[in-house]
């Protein structure tokens, strides 16, 4: 199966990440234009699969599927943004003005792109205003936000690093625990208690369940020059990866060497 199957607002906040940094990191106007684009399309994809979500696991309990269906299908994003977080939470989301007109533009654009009315200029030029880490921010602003509402936590990946999983020839992201995701920030220099699987909760209830949580280990997460590193004797444990996408770090974080085989056997001899 398509990993991307298993969770549709991984996939899309995943992209939405890839696209925005790669567009920060574009040589020409015209590939910073093809990844902005990009990321709004995913940016809003992945705002609607989240709220389509949780609606449905609302209503799974007391409505059919055609009756959740209907639901789903109804309604235009900003207005879902909007109003379905005081109909599943009991309060509306405590997300910064600054960020809610920021979605409106970025829809508002994509909207343009999608259905352009005039010859176009116009459209590029908004984009061109467009920080490629304000889309970022203001998607995991809002998934952030509506967890903490929730009271729940939300995942790691919105940092926007992903779990390569090792294997000769192979170079594949998949989800992965939220135990093991503090495991890995102990093994980049986050001080993270790990007697048990329990004296993780407070740190993971901190920064993986509050908007200043996030902000405080997002910025030291863009702060790092490393991936998690690999440990000689386990070559086939999955490795957290800042840039996934990329061949170099697909080589580094994600391959499995015959020499490191060999390496990893020989602690065992």
């Amino acid at each position: 199966m398509n990993p991307w199957a298993i969770n549709p607002v991984w996939q899309n906040y995943s992209s939405l990440f890839r696209e925005a940094i790669s567009a920060s990191e574009a040589k020409t106007e015209m590939e910073r234009s093809h990844h902005m684009t990009a990321s709004l399309y995913f940016g809003i994809a992945a705002l609607e699969a989240f709220l389509n979500q949780e609606m449905r696991r609302y209503l799974s309990a007391s409505k059919s599927e055609d009756e959740i269906f209907e639901t789903l299908r109804r309604g235009k994003i900003m207005s879902k943004l909007k109003k379905w977080p005081t109909e599943l939470l009991g309060a509306p989301l405590p997300l910064d003005l600054k960020t809610y007109d920021l979605l409106t533009v970025f829809n508002d654009i994509r909207g343009d792109l999608t259905h352009p009315k005039t010859h176009g200029f116009d459209i590029y030029a908004k984009l061109d205003d467009v920080e490629p880490s304000s889309v970022i921010d203001s998607v995991a602003e809002y998934i952030v936000k509506f967890h903490e509402l929730q009271k729940t936590r939300f995942p790691y990946w919105l940092f926007g690093w992903n779990y390569l999983n090792p294997r000769p020839d192979a170079h594949e992201i998949f989800i992965i625990n939220d135990q093991q995701f503090a495991n890995s920030m102990k093994s980049l220099g986050f001080k993270v208690s790990q007697a048990f699987s329990s004296d993780m909760d407070p740190w993971l209830n901190h920064h993986l369940g509050s908007f200043q949580g996030y902000l405080s280990l997002r910025k030291a997460l863009i702060g790092l020059d490393r991936c998690e590193p690999k440990w000689d004797r386990f070559p086939f444990k999955p490795i957290l990866c800042r840039n996934w996408w990329k061949a170099e770090h697909q080589h580094s974080c994600g391959n499995v060497s015959k020499e490191a085989i060999d390496r990893a056997l020989r602690y065992d001899a």
